[in-house]
């Protein structure tokens, strides 16, 4: 049974308390999820959307997997809005549909509907995908994690993109597009020493596809990765719980641990609010964050 806990925090009120803007400060958090692995906000229907796994593991059941749909106030609109998934991950939004990374194939949602119009499967069989975004222009892009390769769906037809070198960019596992590239989340990555390190944030040119880096520090087994608005990102360590902030030229500074299973969070630049899907916990918590 869902539980939403709303607290009151505003900027001006941390400011009069004395508290730094800089430090998350819980808003909400809201019980109810089965497995919630990634969010996003619909600016345009005011809406947040949750993939949630459900069973997972040796456990899983096929195609019990489903979208939520949640108030700006953490409150559940529907806690199985759309179903019929395997593990929903990694969750976009283009071109009026809502994307959605799966265990087979790139799945697009009728927002207005509420239903699966569309599934993408490359034809060397499941893709094992994780993380989807989208550029200005509406291409699509998920990563397989079997094959290694990124994905784009462009005027309908899905194909290979790029594919990428894992002793450069480590497991991947985060993705996010920019006005001119895609930045990856590795989560683990070989030294030259062969010794197992964290990961960093590796980009891929739009136009060239050159593959290049984000500083030369591991950062931490990224799982989401979002601008903050201010020409840094945020990210997530699904492994520790900790959530950093990275500067420009890829320095971490954690900003808060939370419980193991903290997976791919949205971060709404204009609310300056951070949604947290917790995958362990069943839960979704919202924190005021300035950078």
């Amino acid at each position: 049974m869902k539980r939403c806990r709303i607290i009151p925090s505003l900027v001006a009120t941390l400011l009069t308390l004395g508290l730094s803007a800089s430090e998350p400060k819980l808003l909400w958090e809201t019980t109810g999820f089965m497995s919630p692995e990634s969010a996003i906000y619909d600016e345009v229907r005011n809406v947040i959307y949750v993939s949630n796994l459900a069973t997972r593991g040796k456990e899983a059941v096929p195609g019990d997997g489903f979208i939520s749909k949640l108030s700006p106030a953490g409150e559940i609109i529907e806690l199985k809005w759309v179903t019929g998934f395997d593990n929903p991950k990694g969750v976009t939004l283009a071109n009026g549909r809502l994307y959605v990374g799966d265990d087979n194939d790139l799945v697009e949602v009728d927002i207005n509907a509420g239903k699966v119009v569309a599934r993408h499967q490359p034809q060397d069989g499941p893709g094992q995908f994780n993380d989807v975004t989208a550029d200005a222009m509406g291409n699509v892009y998920v990563c397989s994690g079997r094959l290694h390769t990124i994905f784009r769906l462009q005027h309908d037809q899905f194909e290979p993109w790029v594919k990428l070198d894992r002793a450069q960019t480590g497991g991947l596992n985060g993705l996010r597009a920019e006005s001119n590239r895609l930045l990856l989340g590795g989560w683990t990555l070989k030294n030259a020493h062969g010794e197992e390190q964290l990961g960093h944030l590796s980009t891929v040119d739009l136009t060239t596809k050159k593959v290049g880096r984000i500083g030369r520090q591991p950062i931490s087994r990224i799982d989401g990765i979002e601008p903050d608005g201010q020409g840094g990102y945020t990210v997530t360590d699904w492994v520790t719980g900790q959530v950093s902030a990275v500067t420009a030229d890829g320095v971490p500074t954690t900003l808060m641990t939370l419980g193991q299973g903290t997976a791919d969070h949205e971060y709404i630049i204009e609310q300056q609010t951070l949604i947290m899907p917790s995958m362990l916990e069943g839960k979704v918590r919202a924190f005021q964050w300035t950078p």
